[in-house]
């Protein structure tokens, strides 16, 4: 039987009449006789009788209404599904981007999304930049949120916004004062940065070469910023981080303090090169976009 002839004799059952069951399916009266018609003969079954002028189901057909029921509840429910789907307002969205990320750019944008989208479920991977790119280009994130460059062609990236390294120090430190703090203000300071491997550790390097002086003494490398805050609350001494973990409101018992030489950061949206991008994610970078001010 065809998906016409199950709606007509759905239709029929429920309603009672040709009439009414046209009605509801928008059809004319002869499309629904002549699909019941083809049903009976698919089926070898009769269907409906006339008594009394009226059409009565036969037990065959009063038989087979539960099943009609479950497979048009769940076509219903399919409908519902990919209307949500369509609308954001239902599925899964994978984000992959660092740690310093995480906390400084997701919990709002997350929030805001969820308001609007409170089943979609959302999944966060926290990973170095090297290997959020991988995911999504693997597909296996909908979107991330990395430092530039990125040289992956797996990936397609849009701007997202622009930070800079600071100084992080603890706010009773001598240091707290200055206005700004260069290498030569480190030297006796057991100073936190970030692993030469690391996207913003090559920054740092690449900044104070550019700038004709030698990078700060490294006594403590940490894998992101996120970690090298952690240990200036610790105690272990002072950092060089991504100034964007001022805003993730974690630390208020450190300062951040303009670093010298400037080194400017790019952050830019990746996302699955040649995939169609879902609405959920979508609307989650609309969200990202506006609490930043981006767009």
């Amino acid at each position: 039987m065809t998906l016409k002839q199950l709606e007509a004799l759905h239709a029929i059952l429920k309603t009672g009449s040709i009439t009414a069951a046209a009605r509801s399916l928008h059809v004319t009266q002869p499309a629904i006789s002549a699909a019941l018609k083809y049903a009976e003969q698919d089926l070898q079954l009769k269907l409906f009788e006339r008594i009394g002028g009226k059409l009565q189901p036969t037990p065959e057909a009063l038989a087979m209404q539960p099943d009609l029921e479950e497979i048009f509840g769940r076509v219903a429910a399919l409908h519902r599904a990919a209307g949500d789907l369509r609308d954001g307002r239902a599925g899964q969205l994978v984000v992959a981007t660092s740690p310093t990320l995480v906390d400084a750019l997701l919990p709002r944008a997350i929030a805001r999304f969820r308001q609007l989208s409170p089943a979609v479920n959302v999944i966060v991977h926290s990973l170095p930049t090297p290997l959020a790119v991988l995911r999504v280009a693997r597909r296996e994130a909908d979107l991330g949120i990395v430092y530039a460059p990125i040289a992956d062609n797996g990936v397609d990236s849009e701007p997202l916004m622009h930070t800079e390294m600071a100084c992080v120090v603890p706010a009773g430190h001598a240091l707290a004062k200055k206005r700004q703090i260069g290498p030569a203000d480190l030297t006796g300071q057991a100073v936190i940065s970030l692993g030469a491997a690391t996207r913003l550790g090559l920054l740092i390097n690449e900044g104070c070469h550019r700038a004709g002086i030698a990078g700060p003494p490294v006594a403590i490398e940490a894998s992101s910023s996120h970690a090298a805050c952690l240990m200036v609350s610790a105690g272990a001494g002072i950092a060089i981080v991504d100034r964007l973990m001022s805003i993730s409101q974690k630390f208020d018992d450190l300062k951040f303090i303009v670093f010298k030489p400037r080194i400017r950061v790019s952050l830019r949206l990746i996302f699955p090169r040649q995939r169609a991008r879902s609405r959920a994610t979508v609307q989650f970078t609309a969200q990202l976009r506006h609490g930043l001010g981006a767009g």
